[in-house]
């Protein structure tokens, strides 16, 4: 397209160059304000590339003749317009039309509207290619819009590893250092060991059907947004978001909701009864009152559709929160997403998995939150459980990494793998458990940035609701490298 076409300012773009080239001193964060691609003249690119080599050369600044006299060197005088048209730039800023930054930022945001201009038209040619599933344009056009808006901040380029160790000490002198944590999950032992819900990792959770590993997340993730202060998304593939809420609102008041359907509160039939359970439901409203948790209870989603709905629950948080982001969004359960559609449909299950797997972590990191994704455990768990010495079965194994279902991809992708396990009770071990509770453990597998072990917690089922048991210390694994 022609500069009439588009979103152009070739204005802005010589009076950005001719601010730079004016200089006394070259200024990185005005040289970080666009790239060499942003300028529509070709001109203006080979001006700009010249004044960064004299930057990233050494120099301080950035005079016409040091450009033209390098641009001369590099045979590119000419196609830049010539000596003339770069003294022309320079003699039109003698008097300034607008600041370097501001004229900058104009330069960087036409070029972004250029480039959306051009996604849309590879969206409009995609659409129109029948082969091609719905689904899969959609994820596609999303994320060829995203990468415009966030290429700004792609990264921070090079570090200076000497001066980031000169940081690092000078924090431990002020005692700062160690301090930062990831976001609370509200059982202290297992933050000790994850070091908290970091941003960009991937946390897995894997139990038998039965074994409460939806309650832990739901019981993880309401902590998470009380203690942390940020959003949490729950994608609950099995669940129907009211039993889902219903068991998170029994775990918060302490109630059991299965005996309250039974039998519902009645003020007529008795008061006493009617007017505690209003109030310890009343007090868990309001413990959670301040808190955004937002549930999606569609079945069979896809990569492509957790994707697209994080991104949009991260935007929404962040638009209508102030001050306040997505911390996590838990998956229950990772076997029933669906892979990207549009993909081969010779592949393997395993194969599926792992595109799920790759994506989860993906996604993670473009967030820069934690997701939580809860996974079945292989039956052999629970076939090859131990023996006693009177013969009789004392319960399940303990799981391992490899009785993940499809556990490949998973134990590569996830940083923290967890497994819950109802560990084997003799008769006389009143330490075990506390009053209404059964003891389990839950089992640090994997730990890529620490130690792995298990922390003792206790589970109330009428309440579906997991607390961290004092009564026992945790056991540490040493980390095996």
């Amino acid at each position: 397209m022609e500069a009439g076409q588009q979103p152009v300012d070739l204005e802005a773009e010589r009076t950005f160059l001719g601010g730079l080239m004016l200089a006394t001193e070259l200024n990185e964060d005005h040289l970080r304000l666009v790239c060499e691609e942003d300028f529509f003249d070709r001109r203006h690119r080979l001006i700009y590339k010249s004044i960064l080599e004299e930057s990233d050369g050494g120099g301080a600044d950035a005079p016409s003749l040091v450009v033209i006299d390098r641009l001369r060197a590099e045979g590119a005088l000419a196609t830049a317009g010539g000596a003339e048209y770069i003294e022309q730039i320079v003699a039109g800023q003698m008097i300034p039309k607008a600041s370097v930054q501001h004229s900058g930022r104009i330069v960087s945001e036409q070029a972004q509207l250029r480039q959306l201009i051009g996604a849309a038209q590879a969206i409009i040619q995609a659409a129109q290619e029948k082969e091609v599933d719905i689904t899969a344009k959609l994820d596609a056009a999303e994320s060829s819009i995203l990468q415009i808006r966030n290429q700004r901040d792609s990264g921070r380029g090079m570090l200076d590893m000497v001066g980031v160790m000169r940081n690092i000490t000078a924090q431990m002198t002020d005692g700062t250092w160690g301090t930062e944590r990831g976001l609370r999950t509200g059982f202290e032992k297992l933050d000790n060991f994850l070091g908290g819900l970091q941003p960009g990792h991937f946390v897995v959770i894997g139990a038998r059907p039965g074994m409460g590993k939806t309650s832990l997340a739901l019981t993880m993730a309401a902590n998470v947004a009380r203690l942390n202060d940020c959003a949490v998304g729950v994608f609950s593939l099995e669940m129907p978001a009211q039993e889902l809420v219903e068991r998170l609102l029994g775990s918060t008041a302490k109630v059991n909701m299965l005996a309250l359907k039974r039998e519902p509160p009645s003020f007529d039939a008795d008061k006493d009864r009617f007017f505690h359970l209003m109030n310890r439901i009343g007090d868990a409203l309001s413990a959670l009152d301040n808190t955004i948790m937002q549930v999606d209870d569609t079945p069979g989603l896809s990569l492509a559709d957790v994707r697209h709905r994080a991104r949009r629950l991260a935007a929404e948080v962040a638009k209508k929160h102030e001050g306040r982001k997505l911390g996590i969004i838990v998956i229950d359960y990772l076997q029933l997403m669906r892979a990207s559609p549009g993909s081969s449909k010779n592949r393997s299950r395993e194969q599926e998995v792992a595109e799920i797997s790759n994506g989860l972590k993906g996604l993670a990191k473009e967030l820069g939150i934690t997701v939580v994704a809860l996974s079945q455990l292989r039956r052999q768990v629970e076939q090859e459980g131990g023996t006693g010495d009177d013969g009789k079965t004392k319960g399940d194994r303990e799981p391992r990494l490899s009785d993940l279902r499809e556990s490949g991809a998973i134990e590569q992708d996830a940083d923290s793998v967890l497994a819950l396990h109802a560990p084997p009770r003799d008769d006389d071990d009143d330490e075990a458990s506390v009053e209404d509770s059964s003891t389990v453990k839950l089992l640090v597998l994997k730990n890529r940035h620490g130690e792995r072990g298990a922390v003792m917690l206790n589970f109330i089922p009428q309440f579906t609701l997991f607390t961290s048991q004092v009564a026992r210390r945790d056991d540490v694994v040493p980390s095996v490298h």
